[in-house]
């Protein structure tokens, strides 16, 4: 694990960009979006999950949205649920991916069930191996946690993916303190720091311990016994 205070990673090659969330289409993601394309190795495509709710048609769109940012060609990888996960071609596009962008969505749990254990969560953590950029987005970002939960529903949580050990990602963030979904959660895991992470704005853990913040705002960290 690769580590800058109390915060651990996975370690890797690339840069791991924890986002709050925000609409791509109103360019509320662009400077997010612009920084993880000037980490990624441009010579290798974009590989885009839309696991957590996105469609197939807003996944491409969204490709085309990054390569008027400059970035390069890429595809949709159509994972949807775990037998998608299994699928070899759909782990091959994910291991040659030189940035792989998971999207936001509803469906937060759906995305962790989908990927967790599976052979594209290993493509995945290939790629990352390698140097590609990881962005978890919204959802994203909360299923590249040690737990996650819908928003709506935080006494369902599950273990995440495990890439920041003992750490629970709220995006969407709202003000300086923490809200109740992120409250409860720690409380019945009182080992895990919390990262409060407001729209348009994202956190960007690098290979080397770097970590930057991009967007117009900050990442609120809330410990628990972590910092005692």
């Amino acid at each position: 694990m690769t580590q800058a205070g109390p915060l651990r990673w996975r370690t890797g090659a690339g840069w791991l960009v924890l986002a709050g969330g925000g609409k791509w289409e109103e360019g509320e993601t662009g400077a997010i979006d612009a920084a993880a394309l000037g980490w990624a190795d441009l010579d290798r495509p974009v590989a885009l999950l839309p696991t957590a709710g996105g469609s197939t048609a807003e996944g491409e769109a969204l490709l085309d949205s990054l390569a008027d940012l400059g970035g390069p060609g890429g595809y949709v990888v159509p994972i949807f649920d775990a037998a998608s996960a299994q699928r070899a071609e759909n782990c091959r596009l994910l291991a040659q991916a030189g940035l792989v962008y998971i999207g936001d969505g509803p469906d937060t749990l759906g995305l962790v069930w989908a990927l967790r254990g599976s052979p594209a969560l290993r493509a995945l953590a290939q790629a990352f191996d390698d140097g590609a950029v990881v962005v978890g987005m919204g959802a994203g970002a909360i299923a590249l946690g040690e737990w996650a939960a819908d928003c709506d529903n935080p006494e369902r949580a599950e273990p995440g993916w495990g890439w920041l050990p003992d750490v629970i990602v709220e995006p969407h963030f709202i003000g300086t303190e923490a809200t109740g979904w992120l409250q409860r959660l720690l409380a019945a895991r009182p080992d895990c720091l919390g990262l409060g992470i407001p729209e348009r704005v994202a956190l960007a853990l690098g290979p080397d311990g770097r970590v930057e913040t991009v967007g117009p705002g900050q990442v609120t960290v809330v410990l628990g016994k972590v910092g005692e």
